[in-house]
């Protein structure tokens, strides 16, 4: 995981699809080390499908710096997806970058970055210069569940 954030996104500040719904998930406060206060995080229960969405207002960040956006998520022994999820970013400049990525292979009991995306900063003042992220698992078809949605993570990278 990244270790010098220039923002950090907490999962309450993300649009999860049923995440009002108890149900399906689970609200919780736990201490991660990307805060020095303890974060409310999202516990998945169980759920078909599985998206999650988030933006962020690049105006906050240093212009002229390349940033990478990562999802901050812990990944259960019980972790049960049915295949990758989509993880997919749209930089200020509505350009657009997805993939794949195979949960299963990730590391378990431990706050994981999944790299979304990166983008420069580059926007001209008075843009809306808005990223916005997501990680979709909605084939719709089975259930899935051992996913603790942390929130997300702007940090530079190197160029």
């Amino acid at each position: 995981m990244v270790q010098s954030f220039a923002a950090v996104i907490c999962a309450k500040e993300l649009s999860i699809v049923w995440g009002s719904d108890c149900r399906y998930w689970k609200w919780v406060s736990k201490k991660y080390p990307i805060s020095p206060q303890p974060l409310e995080v999202a516990e998945l229960i169980t759920v078909c499908w599985l998206q999650i969405d988030g933006k962020y207002s690049a105006t906050n960040l240093i212009k002229g710096v390349k940033y990478g956006v990562y999802l901050a998520v812990e990944l259960s022994d019980n972790l049960c997806m049915n295949g990758p999820v989509t993880l997919k970013l749209t930089r200020p400049n509505g350009t657009t970058e997805e993939h794949k990525e195979d949960l299963t292979t990730k590391p378990k009991n431990t706050l994981v970055g999944l790299k979304v995306g990166e983008f420069c900063n580059t926007a001209p003042c008075g843009c809306e210069n808005i990223v916005k992220f997501s990680m979709n698992g909605c084939d719709g078809t089975t259930w899935k569940t051992g996913l603790t949605v942390v929130g997300a993570v702007i940090a530079p990278v190197n160029c």
